[in-house]
């Protein structure tokens, strides 16, 4: 059972790699290493508690990707160019085995990264992955929304987060859960990333559909879907799951399309089943 979090628990520090130019959240000293790729427009943050609950037993991190937060895009701007940087992040701090963690367009990059070193990736766990990412809701602004609506959306979504971020950044890390409060915090943080590289991902991302290459994945799988998730359906990450050898799929009831933030000790308990 995921221990119980307080202010008062150790919390993770942040650093930075220089030879993958990622910044990074750390913590622990376990036996086992946990590397956790949050998803499009989110930040390492969103796994704070996440991190918290792993460290007793793994040595647990959480990179910015490039163009989000203190990591610069450096012209990764495609899935796979995205998946290289993680792999280099795990090379420069000598992790030979890892067990990968990715939600929604970090879902498509930790997939990515699985085809491409499947030695390094022992186990891997995608939340609300974005692998049929062509079929995402149009409200998603999926591969059906034309590129100036697409870039006049997200500009419309930064302007918003900079106006509730003032609010979210009084928000702990460690919270209940929730969707209001935990929405406000994440605005918070996407207030502050590089627009432009945002929507060169985001492009990419519905210029990626993984799911065809899923048959290929042979490390042991968990898909973790929230139950209300109205960016990636359930039924998406079920297929993902269906087409994965021998994945096992879990449902986070109450969630939306960010059950580590929405209902995170519910989500922990399903990840650190998991693992073991």
């Amino acid at each position: 059972m995921p221990q119980t979090l307080s202010q008062a628990t150790p919390q993770p520090t942040e650093a930075f790699c220089a030879t993958a130019r990622l910044s990074y959240l750390q913590i622990g000293m376990g036996d086992r290493t946990v590397v956790l790729l949050h998803g499009w427009g989110a930040s390492k943050e969103i796994w704070w508690s996440t991190l918290v609950t792993l460290a007793p037993i793994a040595h647990a991190l959480a990179p910015d990707l490039p163009g989000h937060g203190g990591s610069p895009l450096y012209g990764s701007d495609r899935m796979a160019q995205i998946a290289i940087r993680i792999a280099d992040f795990c090379d420069a701090r000598g992790l030979e085995t890892i067990a990968l963690v990715g939600h929604s367009m970090g879902g498509n990059v930790a997939l990515e990264l699985t085809l491409a070193r499947p030695a390094l990736v022992r186990r891997l766990v995608l939340v609300d992955p974005a692998a049929h990412s062509t079929e995402m809701p149009i409200y998603a602004g999926s591969a059906r929304v034309n590129n100036l609506q697409r870039w006049t959306a997200l500009r419309t979504s930064v302007a918003l987060a900079q106006k509730f971020g003032a609010v979210g950044r009084y928000v702990p890390h460690i919270h209940r859960g929730g969707f209001v409060l935990p929405a406000l915090r994440r605005a918070s943080f996407l207030a502050h990333h590089d627009v432009g590289a945002l929507h060169l991902q985001l492009n990419s991302l519905f210029a990626n559909p993984i799911g065809a290459r899923l048959a290929g994945v042979r490390t042991p799988t968990l898909v973790i879907s929230g139950e209300f998730d109205p960016l990636v359906p359930p039924a998406l990450s079920r297929r993902v799951a269906d087409a994965i050898p021998g994945a096992r799929y879990a449902t986070v009831r109450g969630a939306g399309h960010n059950p580590m933030d929405e209902r995170p000790r519910a989500f922990e308990h399903i990840l650190m089943d998991f693992l073991g």
